[in-house]
């Protein structure tokens, strides 16, 4: 029995000896693959974050590249900025191959591929932009590639930004694949403590198991020591300053660039950050910042750390060591707990003191430039001005000449249209000079008329086609579609639009012609509203499609040739898009060298009835003039009905005269201010005219102290209108601010004159 039970025992424990060896072995052979298995997912989570970091290198090194080249102009950098780009791009597409075995990771570093792919174009465009900008100055490309600025920082945030996110997640794949590896040693380890029980041969075979696997631990130990000084190899080679910042444990890394970079002879610091002052010899690197930006600076920080914002980015001045101030850039992003606050903060720091430099520097042409075109707008006031004042004088005796029609023969009146036209159009000339820069100030206002494009289309042909037989080519206008229709709109700006159009037509074609062409599209019966189309067209020299923006920039023509062959000041085409956008239209153009060119005019309008005729304009201003006379007459004679002229300018006091003499107003000249002072002091008079500009003594002047003396005197106002040939709203705010009553723009039209005197002789008596 005692046999039999040992040997049955022995039986047992052979078995079981045998068993655990089987089991030994069979756990063996699949505890070492699956320990291998796990140990190699580890040393390729490894390689992946190795393979980050060095994408994280050279996306610093192209930014590094391009902007030392952009600072410096060293074509050196370009090389180096052509090599890291290609070394970034070679680097993330092998990312993209080693994260094949896991979709999510894959996608990420596909996200990351295709923004690098965006992060190096840009670069380049501005690498480009940079040289163009170089070869010919732009005041549209400069300000285009400081604008830039912005978008390559948020590119380099937001590629920043995927890199993070995605050496994130490999970490925390490392760290599960570490503790599975991790688990699985333990549980080999288990097993093999079991096993002691059954076989001190299976023991031995497990600790011979363990050492191997310990082996392998220690030379995986010294590849993690490999990447981490090829990490630092890294920080080492970026010329902006890194820190890593452990929030929760208070430390942090400092690389040796942020000291460099305030001018301090320091090595990488990575501790508490109590001993960072003790590292700089007792300065507190807080009392490096600039007074004024500390307040914003600290702000920032806790923003961050309070998880305000999930981005980090200052920007302040610290103190070198030499006494200076440089401008420093801080930007970096966080590792975030369960709480959703930052644990970790991790970053750059960049010297951006040349960029502000620069910054300050186009702020300051910035100002020179806007000095300039102030000086430029008072130039064409004192230049419009100038010419305004004779023209006063031309424009009035013709007005005279005309309504004395019926004293001259035919060819004489003839004369006299030609006279009335020729002003009309040298002031439509002074006009357009000045027109764009009221555009640009907004001092031009649209009036709602009456228009009949016939009669308008007719008026413009009129004018234009004494130049277009000059040059011997066709001109033709096709309306009849659209003939007897009235719209609603600015007849003088239309017209404006119109005759600079066939102007240019005209001046840039030597053989064909010039053809205007016009029609309703977008007709909506039920508010009588429709898109009207006029296109001028030629067969002139045509515009290169490069060039068809330009043409509506102020000033620029093609090139400097045009201006020399055909003459102009290239202002026609801006104010007349800009006129035809002030109407909600638009104007375009659409031309090849050699081909001719068709400018295609489109605004809105409303058609009135179409039963109504509108008259002629010159007519209509004629019986408005003639309304107005009749009122004048009808006025009772008064011999203390008298009017005070106060004007220099010898042309303009004969023709002014002249008018006031054909209806009978008596009236006094004073050639200043003083003499006006003088005169009104020993008189009275029911209306002044008042110039602005005189010598001695300014129409301005002389309305305050006048006002001053009816005030003294306890003596009525007297209405007194200003006349100048500064026709701006500031202007006529000036007159009314120093206490005039009206105000009529040189040259005068003789209806608002007249206008003007009967508004208020009517009042005096």
């Amino acid at each position: 029995m005692f046999k039999k039970n040992t040997t049955s025992l022995f039986l047992a424990s052979a078995v079981f000896v045998v068993s655990c060896i089987v089991y030994v072995y069979i756990f063996l052979i699949s505890a070492r693959d699956e320990v291998r298995r796990l140990n190699a997912w580890v040393d390729h989570s490894k390689i992946v974050i190795s393979q980050v970091y060095i994408t994280m290198t050279e996306q610093e090194a192209v930014l590094a590249d391009q902007r030392g080249y952009l600072l410096t102009g060293d074509s050196r950098f370009l090389t180096q900025f052509k090599n890291n780009q290609d070394d970034l791009l070679i680097s993330v597409r092998k990312l993209v191959e080693l994260t094949n075995d896991n979709p999510e990771q894959n996608r990420k570093a596909d996200e990351i591929h295709d923004f690098s792919l965006q992060y190096v174009s840009y670069l380049t465009e501005r690498k480009d932009a940079y040289k163009d900008m170089h070869r010919s100055y732009d005041q549209t490309q400069l300000d285009r590639f400081i604008s830039g600025l912005d978008t390559v920082d948020l590119l380099h945030e937001r590629l920043s930004s995927l890199i993070f996110s995605f050496l994130e997640k490999e970490n925390l794949l490392l760290k599960e694949r570490i503790s599975a590896a991790n688990e699985k040693r333990a549980e080999y380890g288990q097993n093999m403590v079991l096993s002691l029980f059954g076989a001190c041969a299976l023991i031995m075979l497990m600790n011979w198991v363990l050492f191997q696997e310990q082996k392998k631990f220690f030379l995986d130990s010294e590849r993690l020591r490999n990447i981490d000084d090829r990490h630092k190899l890294a920080i080492k080679a970026v010329n902006d300053g890194i820190f890593d910042w452990d929030i929760g444990n208070k430390t942090i890394f400092l690389s040796s660039q942020i000291f460099k970079m305030c001018g301090y002879d320091k090595n990488d610091y990575d501790g508490p950050l109590i001993g960072l002052a003790a590292y700089m010899d007792g300065l507190n690197l807080l009392d490096l910042i600039h007074p004024d930006d500390i307040t914003a600076f600290k702000q920032n920080l806790d923003h961050f750390v309070n998880g305000l914002t999930s981005e980090y980015t200052n920007i302040f001045r610290v103190k070198h060591a030499n006494g200076y101030w440089i401008w420093v850039c801080a930007r970096g992003g966080g590792i975030f707990g369960s709480a959703g606050k930052p644990i970790k903060l991790i970053g750059s720091h960049s010297d951006i003191t040349a960029q502000k430099q620069m910054e300050e520097r186009l702020k300051k042409e910035m100002e020179e430039a806007e000095g300039s075109s102030k000086a430029k707008m008072e130039f064409l006031a004192h230049m419009s001005h100038e010419i305004r004042t004779p023209l006063t004088t031309v424009s009035g005796i013709a007005e005279i000449l005309e309504r004395q029609s019926n004293k001259f023969d035919e060819k004489q009146n003839s004369l006299i249209k030609t006279l009335i036209t020729s002003t009309t159009t040298l002031k439509d000339l002074i006009n357009d000079v000045l027109d764009f820069s009221r555009i640009d100030s907004g001092e031009i206002t649209l009036e709602k008329n009456k228009i009949q494009l016939d009669t308008l289309l007719a008026e413009v042909v009129s004018i234009m086609s004494v130049q277009a037989i000059e040059k011997n080519i066709e001109f033709k206008a096709d309306h009849s579609n659209i003939a007897h229709l009235v719209f609603e709109g600015d007849q003088i700006r239309l017209r404006q639009i119109l005759i600079n159009l066939v102007g240019n037509a005209i001046k840039f074609t030597e053989k064909g012609g010039v053809s205007i062409l016009s029609k309703l599209d977008c007709f909506v019966p039920e508010n009588a509203s429709a898109v009207l189309s006029i296109k001028v067209i030629d067969t002139g020299i045509g515009i290169s499609p490069l060039y068809h923006e330009i043409i509506f920039d102020k000033f620029k023509q093609v090139d400097d040739t045009i201006s020399k062959r055909f003459g102009g000041t290239g202002l026609g085409l801006p104010i007349s898009r800009s006129l035809a956008q002030m109407m909600g239209g638009a104007l375009t153009v659409d031309s090849k060298v050699g081909e001719g060119s068709t400018f295609a005019l489109e605004i809105p309008i409303k058609i009135l009835n179409p039963d109504e005729v509108v008259e002629n304009r010159i007519l209509e201003k004629r019986r408005y003039a003639g309304h107005i006379e009749a009122n004048l007459k009808s006025l009772k004679p008064d011999d203390d009905q008298k009017v005070l002229m106060v004007e220099d300018y010898e042309g303009n006091v004969v023709v002014i005269g002249y008018i006031l003499d054909e209806f009978g107003i008596k009236y006094d000249v004073a050639r200043n201010g003083i003499e006006a002072l003088d005169k009104f002091k020993n008189d009275r008079y029911k209306v002044i005219l008042m110039d602005l500009q005189m010598p001695k003594m300014d129409g301005l002047t002389a309305t305050l102290k006048i006002r001053e003396l009816e005030k003294q005197l306890n003596l009525p106002l007297t209405p007194i209108i200003g006349m100048t040939a500064h026709a701006t709203f500031k202007d006529k705010n000036n007159c009314i601010e120093s206490g005039m009553n009206d105000f009529i723009s040189k040259p005068i039209d003789q209806s608002n004159l007249l206008n003007s005197l009967m508004k208020y002789l009517k009042e005096a008596s």
